[in-house]
């Protein structure tokens, strides 16, 4: 089982250092990203912003994690927006990720 703060530190690792490196060995190949407004990004595409660095992840607070799924939350900092937090659900099995979906919501 993968904890959620191992994975979201080696997110935010990625984001920092734009080596998808650290991220790609909890993911696997056929990966989906889900963003807030349900566009799915493959592995590919999400290799591509976040190897970008436009943004950093912080403050992980993990709500629930077994060996299927995390369920987790965290701040986001980026470029030209204003402050916002992620509510994140993934699914695992066999100790990678295949799927993450993510909630974002900004501070006004």
């Amino acid at each position: 089982m993968i904890k959620a703060t191992t994975v979201l530190e080696a997110w935010d690792r990625t984001l920092e250092t734009k080596d998808f490196s650290h991220l790609a060995k909890y993911l696997y190949d056929d990966f989906q990203f889900e963003d807030t407004t349900g566009e799915v990004d493959n592995l590919e595409n999400t290799k591509g912003w976040c190897v970008a660095g436009e943004l950093r992840i912080n403050n992980f607070k993990t709500i629930r994690e077994n060996e299927e799924y995390i369920v987790a939350t965290h701040d986001v900092l980026q470029k030209g927006k204003p402050k916002s937090n992620v509510l994140v659900y993934a699914e695992q099995t066999n100790g990678k990720f295949s799927y993450w979906k993510i909630q974002r919501a900004f501070e006004s």
